[in-house]
This record gives C-alpha cells, structure tokens and sequence, in this order.
C-alpha cells in the first residue's frame, strides 16, 4: 500500500465519519437495546477510526505531486456534485412512489457508483469499495422485494455499508500507523 498521504488519512477520517452514520442509520430498524448497542457500536467504531486517521494526518507527507490533492481536483468536484444530485433526486423520486423503504440502498448503490468513478479517476483502491457499496446496496434491495421488511433493508444495507467504509478507513490508519508508530 505505501505510505499513507495527508489527502489519504483525511480520506479515512471521512470513511470513518460516514461508517459510523451507517451504522447508526442502520440501528434505525431495530428497536430496544439492539438499538442502542448499535449505535453505540457505530459511533465508537466511527472515532476509532476518526480520530486516529486525523492525529496521523497532522505529521504525514502531503503527496502532492505539484498537481494537488483528489480534493481540489475538477474531477472530485464533479463526481460529488453528480452523487448528491443523484441521492436527492432518486430519493424524492422513491418517497413519492411510497418506495421510502428503499432509500437507504439508493443512496448505497449511488455512494458505490461514486467509488466507481473515483477509482477511474483517482485510485484501483475506490474501485473496491465501490463493489462492496453497491453489493450491500443490492442486498438491501432483494431483502425489501422479498419481503423481508422495511428493518431488514435498513439492517442489511446499513450494515454492510458501515463494515465496507470503517474497514476501508481502518485499513488506512494501520498502514499509516506501521509507517510512523
């Protein structure tokens, strides 16, 4: 993997973020103390990967190679801007057609999509946790055309997201961890 750039763990530090918000949103189908241990469990997770991801950002190499950071680029820009129009969009669209339930894979699938377009544009790394975003999203669908309830898709696709954006951040901290312990 190689060392991890300041652009990398600020990237772990937003997966960590978002895994978390997974997890809680997840927790969102269950009820009692199921509830609660998992939104516990994803806010823990979260600033375990958090906030490490920043501490080690502070002290590491910046990579820039003259060009900038993913973050300043066009590119980055115009893949972000596209998903939050797809996740609002698609999610209007399925809240007037009484499909609510699904909106959680929806905007799974299109957060997928976007790792998608950045592991065209960026890293081979985005392309993997595309795959997963959009394998958990598609699971969240089969369990809500089965049958199996408006919890169970938020459980299943929540979930899944979570493990795919906190592994994808913890994987980042470890590797920056080995570099500079």
């Amino acid at each position: 993997m190689g060392s991890p750039t300041r652009a990398a763990l600020i990237g772990a530090a937003i997966a960590g973020g978002f895994g978390g918000l997974w997890a809680v949103w997840a927790a969102s189908g269950l009820d009692g103390t199921a509830h609660g241990v998992l939104v516990a469990l994803g806010i823990v997770l979260g600033l375990a990967v958090v906030v490490p991801a920043v501490v080690l950002a502070r002290r590491a190499p910046s990579g820039d190679r003259g060009d900038g950071s993913l973050f300043t680029s066009r590119a980055y820009r115009v893949i972000v801007a596209a998903e939050v129009v797809a996740i609002v969009v698609g999610n209007v669209l399925l809240g007037r057609f009484g499909l609510g339930a699904f909106v959680i894979a929806w905007t799974a699938f299109v957060v997928g999509v976007h790792f998608l377009a950045f592991g065209r544009a960026f890293a081979q790394v985005f392309t993997t946790i595309g795959v997963f975003m959009i394998a958990g999203a598609g699971l969240g669908l089969i369990v809500g055309l089965v049958g199996l309830g408006d919890a169970r898709i938020l459980l299943v696709t929540g979930i899944v997201s979570a493990v795919v954006l906190l592994g994808a951040g913890a994987r980042t901290v470890l590797a920056a961890h080995l570099v500079w312990p």
